[in-house]
């Protein structure tokens, strides 16, 4: 994985940790709220910016 992708990844995983700490922090939600916020966060985000830059990479390198 080159230099950009892995820090596009690195920005898109910080970012998502960043919102669910401050949705906790500032909603105060209960644990099973907080459960369903942070999948709807993590699932919504990766298809929103993790999915277009892995159809950027070359099919050999997603074969594995």
């Amino acid at each position: 994985m080159s230099l950009r992708a892995r820090t596009a990844l690195a920005v898109w995983g910080l970012g998502v940790i960043v919102v669910v700490r401050a949705a906790f922090e500032v909603l105060a939600v209960s644990s099973t709220e907080f459960a369903a916020f942070t999948a709807a966060v993590v699932i919504g985000s990766f298809y929103g910016v993790f999915m277009p830059l892995w159809r950027r990479f070359p099919q050999e390198w997603r074969r594995g």
